[in-house]
Order: structure tokens, then C-alpha cells, then sequence
């Protein structure tokens, strides 16, 4: 990109250039016309009245180092064609919008607090330096609380989305800058503002966005797509944000797909990752979809996993996001790597745009610690940053259910378990009765009903299940009956004590 006053130019990298005053004089004449082809001859004219040398010669020579600055290539140019034999024309896509159209739309704005503070007046910050910076005609507008992206009609050029988490020590902050007509991720950034003086860090993610903007702009339609492993690091960071946040029914959708690529890319420790996830959501699936895994086919896909995890942790170490998928794998499988999950964490969170995602997993480290109350904080900041009704969203709520039962806060439960339902009301009737009070006698109408409909087997693979994906995992034989408390007795009353399995009635210290 270039500033207004084409003073500089920001390549994609972003190595900046000074220009000089002939560099700027053609730049700024050759870009204020796209489309039209400029002689040699009328660019010498154009350089000789501003007393400088000129000549044709001299124009190649310009024309060349104006092409270095900007990063462009010849042979497949974005922005100055060759018209052989002629002279050259401006191609890059202007940047102006239709009358009265919003260019840049910044919000949602996730984590702000509720009353005016520091968040407020770094979006403020932002915006004024946007307005300026993207020059008159280019309508800079915010919608702080407005509803989620794929809800927002495509009225902007651009959308900014954005999220804040204050740990107290400093503020964190992450933006995700969209296309608005199709949603495409152009940019990710991420700050830290670690004083009272916030205006040249919002000035340092303005000039990314802008930079991002302007590159993205510039692309003619002819341009080639860019491969899988060539796009840059944030967007494959925001990609792998999406990735931790999709749920379990669209990673199974997409298995036909993956093996394919990994197919096409033998050893690609990105795609050697997702499949890991792949493997993971195997052993998430939920009785009522099916046979459940014996214990030898979990040991089986769990070594499998550790595997990939470990094997291909060195070469994603430049995506955050990757590296925390990692953590999330080997914290499930709980194999004796709790240190190097937590490590792990804490590193992509310094490092990553997916707030939300790393809070997730970091909120699990401590879960499965025993520090229950550091757990859910985590949870709640997760829940606010995440997409308001969203499957991840949904995941949240779940994790922090199983956190409540662990701790055996009942009302706290209840309150949580009540929000669940009324985003999927249908999941009462997969997990009702593993959150359902066990001081019930009788069930809500409801349960009552799904409790009836349940027969022993499905009965013993119901209480498998939830000891394997949740209560195996705390450290204290308290929390673990906290966990299994509610469905061990709810099915004890119909089938007795004998329906719980030998192993977990020994981990939760006996029958119910």
C-alpha cells in the first residue's frame, strides 16, 4: 500500500520504501487513471515538466523500480502491466465503493465491559484513524453489538470484527478483518496494550488492516489462487481458530475431504493435525450414534493420537493456533504430557487471535488439575468472546457444566444447564439426565420419559461414556462422583446399583 500523499509504500511483507519525488509524480499519475494505457512518451513528458531528467529509457527505469518497491512481477504484474511496444497501464482495482456505501464496518467487538473504559477508546482511536487513512469517499462505520458475520448483510466493503480479555496485567486484543460480500478472511492481528497509552498500538493495527486492505484490493481477477501452504500465517491462524471451534458434525462431513488432501500431501503437519482432531472426535462420539468403542480400540486411536501430536509439534510452531490444537489433544488423552500441555497453552494464547479457543483449552488444564474456580473464570471469558449462539458457544457451556458438577455447585448447575437447553433444546434429551438434580424423585415429565425409554446396555454405555470423556479425567476421587453423582443414581433407581461398571464404581469410591 501507499500513503495519500505517496510519500512511502508498504509492501505485503512489510518493508516500507521512501519514494522519490519522480517515483511518487508517476505513481500517483498512473494509479489516478486504472485501465488507461500511458506512452513512454507521454510519461517522459510528464517527468520533464517536473525539471527532472527524462526520457523513455528513464521511464523503464523508473517503471522497473517502482515494480520493486511495490513487490509486483512483470511477468504476472498486480499492479503495472506492460502493453509491449506501447507503454504501460495502472490494472489494480480501484479502491472507491458505491455512493453512500459503508467501505469498513468495525463490530462486533467482543469483551467489552459494561461501562465506557479503555476498549471503548481504542475502537474510538481506531475509526477516527481509519476515516483518515482511507481517505475521503471511504465510509468508516462501527456496529459494537451488532449481530454475528454470517448474520450481517453484505453492506460493507470490509468488516473488522474484534475481541478484548483483560488478565489483569495488560489488555489483550485480537481483530479478524473480513470482506464483507463473502466473508473471506483478509487479515488477522493481534495486540497487547500494556499501559495508559493505547494510541500507537490502535495505530499499529490500523496500518495492518490497511496494508491488508490495500494488497487484497490490488489482486486483478486474473491473479492465481494461492496454495493451501502459501497463505499467510494469520490467516491460517484464524483458520485454525475456525478449525477448534467446528463441531463434531461438519469434521465428519468433511473426513472424505480431508483424507483426500492428505493423500495429495503425504506428510503435511497441518493436514497430519487436523486428522489427529479427526481421531479425537472419534472418540467423542456419543453412544446414541452408534456402537460404543471398547476399551482396546480407544487405547488403539489414543496412541494414534499421541503420535501425531508429538510427532509434528516442531513444524507447527509458527501457527499458535495448530500448536493448541496439539495441547487439546494430548490433555484428552491424558498420557502423563499435563506439563507440556500447559506450557503449550500459554504459549498459543500469547501468541494466537482464537481468544476463545485458547481459553477452552486452558480452561480445561485447570479443570482437570482441580482448580475448579480458575476453570470457570476461563469459561466465562471463553462464553463472552465466543459467537453468541454458536456450536462453540455451545461447547463452552458444556464444559463449564461438567466444571459445576465436579465442584458440586447445584444451583450454579442448574442456571447453566437452563441457558444449554434454550440454545439446543434438544440436548436435554441427549445429557438431561447427566445434569438433572439427583435429589429428583420424580424426573420432570421429560426425563422420565428418556429415562424409561433407556435399556441396560445403553444404560452402561451412557455411564461409559461420561466417566470416559469427563469424570477419568479429575484428580480427586470427590470431584469424579460429583461428575457421575447425577446420572449413577438416576439410573440406579431404575436398573439398582449393579448397572455401574466395576471400574467406575471403584474410581468414585463404591456403588451410589
Amino acid at each position: 500500500m501507499f500513503d495519500r500523499e505517496m510519500l512511502w509504500v508498504r509492501r505485503d511483507d512489510g518493508t516500507e520504501f521512501r519514494l522519490s519525488r519522480q517515483e511518487r509524480a508517476l505513481l500517483l499519475h498512473i494509479s489516478s487513471q486504472p485501465g488507461r494505457l500511458f506512452t513512454r512518451g507521454q510519461l517522459s513528458d510528464l517527468l520533464a515538466r517536473d525539471d527532472e531528467p527524462a526520457g523513455e529509457r528513464n521511464v523503464d527505469f523508473l517503471v522497473s523500480r517502482l515494480r520493486r518497491r511495490l513487490g509486483d512481477d512483470a511477468r504476472h504484474p498486480r499492479f503495472i502491466a506492460t502493453q509491449y511496444g506501447e507503454g504501460y497501464v495502472w490494472i489494480a482495482r480501484p479502491l472507491e465503493p458505491a455512493p453512500g456505501k459503508v467501505f469498513l464496518l468495525i463490530g462486533p467487538i467482543f469483551g467489552l465491559p459494561r461501562r465506557p473504559g479503555r476498549e471503548q477508546r481504542i475502537v474510538e482511536q481506531m475509526t477516527a484513524s481509519f476515516a483518515s487513512a482511507l481517505g475521503d469517499g471511504r465510509r468508516v462505520a462501527t456496529a459494537l453489538h451488532s449481530p454475528p458475520l454470517r448474520e450481517t448483510p453484505a453492506s460493507a466493503s470490509f468488516v473488522l470484527q474484534g475481541s478484548f480479555y483483560d488478565d489483569g496485567a495488560a489488555l489483550h486484543a485480537a481483530f479478524v478483518l473480513h470482506r464483507g460480500p463473502d466473508g473471506q478472511v483478509v487479515r488477522t492481528t493481534r495486540a497487547v496494550f500494556a499501559d495508559a497509552d493505547t494510541r500507537a498500538m490502535a495505530e499499529r493495527v490500523v496500518a495492518d488492516c490497511r496494508a491488508a486492505i490495500w494488497s487484497d484490493q490490488a489482486q486483478t481477477p486474473e491473479a492465481p489462487l494461492v496454495a493451501v501452504t502459501e497463505l499467510p500465517l494469520e490467516v491460517r491462524m484464524h483458520e485454525a481458530a475456525l478449525m477448534l471451534a467446528m463441531p463434531p458434525e461438519r469434521w465428519r462431513e468433511s473426513e472424505a475431504q480431508l483424507a483426500r488432501a492428505r493423500a495429495e500431501r503425504p506428510n503435511d503437519p497441518d493436514l497430519e493435525v487436523m486428522w489427529g482432531i479427526h481421531l479425537y472426535l472419534q472418540l467423542l462420539r456419543p453412544p446414541h450414534e452408534g456402537r460404543l468403542m471398547t476399551r482396546a480400540e480407544r487405547m488403539e486411536l489414543e496412541a494414534a493420537i499421541e503420535a501425531i501430536a508429538l510427532e509434528n509439534l516442531a513444524a507447527v510452531q509458527d501457527n499458535p493456533l495448530l500448536v493448541l490444537a496439539i495441547a487439546k489433544l494430548l490433555l484428552f488423552i491424558d498420557r502423563g504430557h499435563l506439563g507440556l500441555v500447559a506450557r503449550l497453552a500459554d504459549e498459543a494464547f500469547a501468541k494466537s487471535s482464537g481468544f476463545a479457543a485458547a481459553f477452552a483449552t486452558q480452561a480445561q488444564i485447570r479443570m482437570y488439575s482441580g482448580r475448579i474456580g480458575e476453570a470457570l473464570r476461563l469459561l466465562d471469558s471463553g462464553v463472552e468472546l465466543s459467537e453468541p449462539a454458536s456450536e462453540f458457544q455451545v461447547y463452552l457451556l458444556i464444559l463449564k457444566c461438567i466444571a459445576l458438577m465436579a465442584s458440586g455447585r447445584r444451583r450454579a448447575l442448574d442456571r447453566v444447564s437452563d441457558q444449554l437447553y434454550a440454545l439446543r433444546p434438544e440436548y436435554r434429551f441427549h445429557i438431561g439426565l447427566m445434569l438433572a438434580d439427583p435429589a429428583l424423585e420424580p424426573l420432570p415429565t421429560d426425563l422420565e420419559t428418556v429415562l424409561a425409554a433407556i435399556d441396560e446396555e445403553s444404560a452402561r454405555n451412557a455411564l461409559d461414556y461420561l466417566f470416559y470423556i469427563a469424570g477419568r479425567r479429575f484428580p480427586a476421587m470427590r470431584q469424579r462422583r460429583n461428575v457421575m453423582y447425577g446420572l449413577t443414581t438416576h439410573l440406579s433407581r431404575r436398573f439398582g446399583g449393579r448397572i455401574i461398571p466395576a471400574h467406575i464404581a471403584q474410581s468414585i469410591g463404591g456403588q451410589v
